[in-house]
């Protein structure tokens, strides 16, 4: 039986589980794409951080990012400022495939890992060992495997026991995200501000911040607004935001799923991280700390424990309770942001009286570090 443990998946999060486990002093062994494009941005709050220098690497990563000073929350319809929350501790924008590639070099410099080109189609446990067969046919054992190949990937349907249907069923919303990034010179100045930018409308909302020379802009709405000339309908009577309405500006469509928190996130020697854990809405620059916390956790738990079994029950029990709470808060979050009608108004004359108060209380237990990973030192 080997003594490496296994990732399926070769995105953050298993890049980052790979670099967990060869920073607990264990091999590792990789399977999915060695080479793939990473698009779009992600937003990484303090917690984010706070993981990265678990892992060692906050002071790679920062290099790639861009920092960012402030929250602001504004009304789409009327431009008016609600709330400014400084932001004090660090928090940034970094590329997806800036993050990945950091991560990626991390593992290549230990030189203690395999790299297969393919993807997990089965895997069984015998005794302590875990058989691994990919889809090119070749069979592994190792002494454990972390799922970390997506909420559609195998792993999680394998370990929780849903199937895919019933796992895309269950995730399935009527919201839809446009994407688009956009050059900080063909926009003006406004755009390039070190802050992150929540405009609030009736039903739907906009978030844009800086990374590197552009700007990346999210717009988060009901599928049936989704429609032809949507950018004009929300954007023509904004001020600031008017130069987003150019048909010129391509945007990409992506479903937006609810929270979605497996109930056992581990079979035996076998193990969930990432989106195929925990699907986080993107309302709480979530997404990928959530998964670098997880890595975290997991060197922590390996660290830890020379049995594999135990490190991932450890790692299983605290992470999945961890997680559950935030992605309730990202969940209402996104209820509170899609408002509309009355309520819509009373929320942004509730953040017109005391938003900075209300957001602070409510990011606090969000953005804080892990208090279970405070033992590890960067």
């Amino acid at each position: 039986m080997g003594q490496d443990i296994a990732i399926s998946g070769t995105g953050i999060a298993g890049l980052a589980a790979a670099t967990a486990i060869l920073g607990a002093g264990r091999d590792c062994v990789l399977f999915g794409p060695t080479t793939q494009v990473m698009a779009g941005v992600v937003q990484l709050a303090p917690n984010g951080w706070a993981a990265l220098s678990v892992l060692g690497m906050a002071q790679d990563v920062m290099l790639r990012a861009t920092r960012l000073h402030e929250i602001t929350v504004r009304n789409l319809t009327n431009e008016a400022t609600l709330a400014r929350l400084p932001l004090t501790d660090v928090y940034a924008s970094v590329a997806r495939a800036d993050l990945a590639d950091v991560l990626e070099q991390r593992i290549k410099q230990t030189g203690r890992f395999s790299w297969h080109n393919t993807s997990v189609e089965e895997a069984s446990q015998t005794g302590a060992s875990v058989n691994i067969i990919g889809k090119d046919t070749g069979l592994h054992h190792t002494a454990g495997l972390v799922a970390a190949d997506g909420v559609a990937g195998f792993g999680r349907s394998f370990i929780s026991g849903q199937s895919g249907s019933a796992i895309k069923t269950s995730l399935a919303t009527d919201k839809i995200a446009l994407r688009s990034m956009v050059r900080l010179s063909d926009l003006p100045t406004f755009f390039s501000h070190p802050a992150s930018n929540l405009w609030l409308g009736d039903g739907v909302h906009i978030v844009h911040y800086p990374i590197g020379d552009s700007v990346n802009i999210v717009a988060t709405l009901p599928k049936s607004l989704a429609r032809v000339e949507w950018q004009a309908r929300f954007f023509r009577h904004n001020t600031p935001l008017q130069p987003l309405a150019d048909p010129a500006i391509h945007w990409t469509a992506t479903p937006l799923p609810r929270s979605g928190n497996t109930v056992c996130w581990r079979r035996g020697n076998m193990v969930l991280a990432g989106d195929a854990a925990h699907v986080m809405p993107p309302h709480l620059a979530q997404g990928a700390g959530q998964s670098l916390q997880d890595a975290a956790c997991l060197m922590q738990s390996l660290a830890e424990y020379t049995d594999v079994s135990k490190a991932f029950a450890a790692y299983a029990r605290h992470r999945s309770g961890m997680v559950a709470k935030i992605a309730q808060k990202a969940e209402i979050s996104g209820k509170i942001m899609a408002f509309s009608g009355f309520a819509g108004r009373l929320r942004n004359a509730a953040l017109d009286l005391g938003g900075n108060h209300l957001m602070q209380n409510w990011l606090a237990d969000v953005w804080a570090a892990d208090p279970g990973l405070s033992r590890q030192s960067t």
